[in-house]
């Protein structure tokens, strides 16, 4: 929505702001976020901001000097950067966040990918840091971590914090990959959003990796599912109007509408809300009413395992190592990008297809991975059949690009759980 567009935010407004991003198969894009946790290579410590050496600071200005990209402020303080091979980011606790440029096919978005890993092994081995390739920090207490000075987590983390055991746990300590996906119509939309939906407890069991915490064993093959669960549950997990029969674009946008607001912009910045529905804050008029910014904004702190900006994100994944990073986009790409994934899916999903039999099926496939059974369906041969249907889609699919490499990166996903496809 544009900045200057005088009209007034409203519900009508608001499910324009999907429709408009609907576009042609042939104009789809993919594209990624990916968070790493940085630790200094001696004493295995979080990093702070600044003050020391290393710190995130060096490791954002590093990339700036080595890589180029527009530095942005918040007060003194560098955040981000922008630039055209995508953007930098920080999370709470300070995980480094690199996210793409929409990609025109996964051969592509493998080139950026490689290239940020490149430099940020570099950035590492010059400024004596190490990279904690896995979804939730394995040796730290929560307490022991650092917080970043960013406007937005001041309010975030007394907010959070009242509203989950774990949610700090999940800010400061967790990381994940992010997949972002086009849709043709708002058919096409609530196809692709139940699909990610439905796989979601597969998805889980295959991209696992987060086993340990605080030093020891979780009892959770992916133990950043287990947080989630216990993190501010109105706008985390999925609601149960997604597995509604007449869910669609439309009871999704009213849902959002219904989920409390964290914060806003106004003329001195970010302010609270206190947690006030967001259609309350539509009905403000005058000095006090909605910006468009506030809208984006709004959708920024929504953190379910599948959600819409302009484009569908499945959000779903623990951070693998290196060699397995294009293992996810490839994936959902396969399921997502074919007609043949999508009803795959749904039919794989079935079991679980109804609010609590998911959120048990998301709970056993963070305990088990591939060894549970919800509902007395074998996650183990899901995963098989799911992911022979995505290679096969490959072959076909828009934004794939190497075939035969992004059936490679399946394959490879495959061997580390000890299914053929």
């Amino acid at each position: 929505m544009s900045r200057t567009d005088p009209l007034p935010l409203s519900r009508e407004r608001f499910l324009e702001y999907f429709r408009q991003a609907q576009k042609p198969r042939e104009s789809w894009l993919v594209g990624m976020e990916m968070e790493r946790m940085a630790r200094h290579a001696r004493t295995g410590r979080p990093l702070p901001y600044d003050g020391q050496s290393p710190s995130i600071l060096e490791i954002l200005r590093y990339l700036r000097q080595h890589r180029g990209g527009s530095p942005i402020y918040e007060g003194e303080h560098l955040i981000a950067l922008d630039a055209d091979w995508g953007s930098i980011s920080l999370e709470p606790g300070g995980q480094v966040e690199w996210s793409s440029r929409p990609a025109a096919d996964l051969a592509e978005l493998e080139g950026h990918l490689q290239a940020h890993l490149e430099i940020s092994t570099k950035a590492a081995e010059e400024l004596g840091v190490r990279w904690i390739d896995l979804g939730v920090d394995p040796d730290h207490h929560v307490d022991e971590m650092p917080w970043m000075p960013k406007a937005r987590y001041k309010i975030m983390r007394p907010y959070m914090g009242a509203r989950g055991r774990l949610a700090h746990r999940m800010m400061t300590q967790t990381a994940s990959i992010q997949c972002a996906y086009d849709f043709a119509s708002p058919e096409d939309w609530t196809r692709k959003f139940k699909a990610a939906a439905l796989m979601a407890p597969v998805a889980v069991a295959l991209f696992a990796n987060s086993s340990q915490v605080e030093g020891r064993d979780s009892g959770y093959r992916s133990f950043r599912q287990a947080i989630w669960r216990e993190t501010a549950p109105e706008r985390c997990g999925l609601p149960p109007v997604v597995f509604e029969p007449d869910f669609g674009m439309e009871r999704w946008l009213d849902w959002i509408c219904e989920v409390p607001s964290m914060f806003r912009y106004r003329v001195r910045g970010l302010v609270p809300c206190g947690g006030v529905p967001f259609s309350s804050l539509m009905e403000k008029q005058g000095c006090d009413a909605l910006r468009d910014e506030d809208w984006e904004l709004h959708l920024s702190s929504i953190f379910t395992d599948v959600r819409a900006y302009s484009y569908i994100e499945v959000r779903i994944a623990d951070l693998l190592p290196p060699d397995l990073l294009m293992t996810v986009p490839t994936f959902w790409t396969g399921l997502l990008y074919h007609e043949d994934g999508l009803d795959a899916a749904q039919r794989l999903g079935e079991s679980w297809d109804d609010y609590t039999a998911w959120v048990d099926a998301l709970n056993a496939a963070g305990k088990q991975g591939l060894d549970a059974s919800p509902g007395g369906r074998s996650l183990r041969e899901c995963a098989a059949e799911i992911l022979k249907v995505a290679s096969a889609n490959l072959g076909t699919a828009p934004c794939v690009g190497d075939v035969d490499a992004s059936r490679a990166h399946l394959a490879r996903l495959a061997a580390r759980h000890d299914l053929t496809i």
